[in-house]
C-alpha cells in the first residue's frame, strides 16, 4: 500500500514554508520534505549542526526571517511532518512522489502537491570557470551561512543585480580581501534616483546599505564590467577582467585587467529547478523576466495539472518574500480545494499576499529591466572552454554538433552527451540554449530544453533497494520517449 496524504509539500524554503503553515493553520494536515537537515531553504540556511548561535542578528536579516519561518512551523507542528534530508526523485501521474533519503526511499501519493523546489545560480561559462576557487554567489552564501567559514583570502565578484553587494559584503565582514565587484549590467546604486517601485523594497534597502558599505572600505565597484577569464594550475591564482559592450554584454577584449586572486564568485542570476513541474506533466513556457522555462500557473498558482501548485523561485525567480507569499497562497487555496477552508474565509484569508505580491511584482519587472543577462556573454566561452562539466563537453564540440544539423538542445545532447550527466544539464543547457539561440537564430521556445529523467537527483541503490510503500510500479513515465513530456 503506498502512503498517502492530504497535502505533500516539496522544498523547505519560503514557499515551502509558506504553504505548509497555511495549510496547517486551516486544518488541512500536510507532509513536507526537503533536502537539508534543517528547514529554511538556501536563503534561510542555518549554521551545521555543533555551532550554537549566540547573538542572531550578527547572522544578518536572512537569519532572523528564517528564525520567523521556522517558529510558525512548530506553532502547527501537530499537523506538518517534516522529512528533512529527504529529495525529491520523481513525480507520476500528476501527485505521486518519488522519494529518498540517506539510507531509505519510497512512494507517497498525494491528494495535492505543492512543488517548490526553489532555484540555482545561472551558469556562465568562460575559460577557468572550472578551477577549485571558481564559486557561485549562491554557493560561497551557502558555504558561509552553514559552516562560518572564509572561503578564500582574496576574492573577485562578478555578476549582476544588487545580490553581488551582498556577497562581496559578507565576504569583506568575513576577512576577504575584495579586490573589485564587477557588474555587467548598468550602476543600480545612487547617485542615480530609485524606482518608485523599489520604494519599501527591503531586498533593495539591504543592497543599498552593503553598497554603502563597500564603498566606504574603497572596494572598486565598476559597472559594465565582467570576468574574462580565471587561471591557475591546480586552483584559481589570477583573473582577467574587462568592460563590456553595454547593449548586450559582449566582453570587450582590448580592455581587460587582470588581478591575483585565489576566489571568483560569479553571480548572474538563477534559473528556476523545473524538473518535478515537468514531470508531473505540468505546461510550460519560457519566461525571460522569470529566470527561463517556467510552469504555467492561474492567479492562485495552480499548474495546468489539477491539484499540483507551484509556487518559489521554482516556477520563476521572484525573490524570498515574494516566493513566502506565493507558497502562503498555494497553501490557502491547497486547503479551501480540501474542504478545510470555506471559499469566503479562503478569499480573505488571500488578500492581502496578493496585494503584496502586485507591489513585489512591479519592483521585479524594473529589476529584470536592469540586469536581465544579455546574449553577449555568450561569447565569453572559447572554443576549448567545457561547457559541460559532467560528460567534458567543449563549445567547440558544441558548435560541431550545430553545424552538423542540431537544431535544440535534445538534438545537441544527442550528438555531444551534453546533459548526460548526474546534474541533467542544470549546469550547461541554460547557457548552452543561449549560444544555440545566438548562433541559429532561434528563439529559446525554437530550441527548448533537455528533458530531465527521474531520479533527478543522486541516490544511492541502497537507498533504492529499501523503498517502502512501492505496492506497484508507477502506471505511466511521463518522459517514456526521446522528446516527450510536457511543452
Amino acid at each position: 500500500m503506498t502512503p498517502s496524504t492530504p497535502l505533500l509539500v516539496v522544498g523547505g524554503g519560503p514557499a515551502g514554508l509558506g504553504a505548509a503553515i497555511e495549510a496547517a493553520r486551516a486544518g488541512l494536515p500536510c507532509t513536507l520534505i526537503d533536502e537539508a537537515r534543517h528547514l529554511g531553504g538556501q536563503i534561510y540556511r542555518t549554521p551545521s549542526d555543533g555551532f550554537r548561535v549566540t547573538d542572531a542578528t550578527a547572522l544578518g536579516k536572512d537569519f532572523t526571517n528564517g528564525e520567523r519561518l521556522r517558529a510558525e512551523v512548530a506553532e502547527v507542528a501537530d499537523r506538518v511532518e517534516v522529512l528533512a534530508g529527504t529529495s525529491a526523485l520523481g513525480v507520476w501521474d500528476g501527485r505521486e512522489v518519488l522519494w529518498a533519503s540517506e539510507h531509505e526511499s519510497g512512494l507517497i501519493r498525494a491528494a495535492r502537491l505543492v512543488l517548490a523546489a526553489g532555484a540555482y545560480d545561472r551558469p556562465v561559462p568562460f575559460p577557468g570557470w572550472t578551477l577549485p576557487g571558481v564559486m557561485t554567489a549562491g554557493g560561497v552564501q551557502a558555504l558561509m551561512k552553514t559552516t562560518l567559514v572564509r572561503p578564500g583570502r582574496r576574492a573577485l565578484v562578478a555578476g549582476t543585480g544588487p545580490l553581488l553587494a551582498g556577497v562581496a559584503n559578507r565576504l569583506r565582514l568575513a576577512g576577504v580581501e575584495v579586490a573589485a565587484v564587477l557588474e555587467a549590467g548598468p550602476p543600480w546604486w545612487p547617485p542615480e534616483p530609485l524606482p518608485a517601485a523599489w520604494d519599501g523594497w527591503e531586498f533593495m534597502a539591504d543592497a543599498l546599505d552593503n553598497w554603502k558599505a563597500l564603498v566606504a572600505a574603497g572596494v572598486p565597484v565598476l559597472p559594465h564590467h565582467t570576468v574574462l577569464a580565471a587561471r591557475g594550475g591546480r586552483q584559481v591564482e589570477g583573473v582577467a577582467f574587462g568592460p563590456v559592450r553595454p547593449e548586450d554584454w559582449t566582453p570587450l577584449h582590448g580592455g581587460g585587467r587582470s588581478a591575483e586572486v585565489d576566489l571568483v564568485v560569479v553571480g548572474f542570476g538563477f534559473v528556476p529547478n523545473t524538473e518535478l513541474t515537468t514531470l508531473a506533466g505540468c505546461r510550460h513556457r519560457h519566461a525571460p523576466d522569470l529566470g527561463g522555462w517556467v510552469p504555467d500557473r492561474g492567479p492562485h498558482f495552480e499548474t495546468s495539472v489539477p491539484g499540483v501548485f507551484a509556487a518559489g523561485d521554482g516556477a520563476g525567480v521572484v525573490g524570498a518574500e515574494a516566493a513566502e507569499l506565493q507558497g502562503r497562497v498555494a497553501g490557502i487555496t491547497a486547503a479551501e480545494q480540501a474542504g478545510a477552508l470555506p471559499a469566503d474565509e479562503a478569499r480573505r484569508r488571500r488578500e492581502a499576499p496578493l496585494v503584496r505580491l502586485g507591489v513585489l511584482a512591479e519592483a521585479w519587472r524594473e529589476l529584470d529591466a536592469r540586469h536581465r543577462v544579455r546574449p553577449g556573454l555568450a561569447d565569453l566561452a572559447t572554443p576549448e572552454t567545457v561547457v559541460c562539466r559532467c560528460e567534458e563537453v567543449t563549445r567547440a564540440d558544441v558548435r560541431a554538433a550545430i553545424d552538423e544539423g542540431a537544431k535544440d538542445l535534445q538534438a545537441v545532447k544527442l550528438f555531444t552527451r551534453l546533459g548526460m550527466g548526474p546534474c541533467q544539464g542544470r549546469q550547461c543547457a541554460p547557457p548552452a540554449g543561449t549560444y544555440l539561440c545566438r548562433v541559429t537564430g532561434r528563439t529559446p521556445s525554437d530550441v527548448g530544453r533537455i528533458n530531465p529523467r527521474p531520479p533527478v537527483k543522486p541516490v544511492t541503490l541502497g537507498a533504492l533497494a529499501k523503498a517502502e510503500g512501492i505496492g506497484h510500479a508507477p502506471a505511466t513515465d511521463p518522459l517514456d520517449a526521446v522528446g516527450g513530456g510536457a511543452s
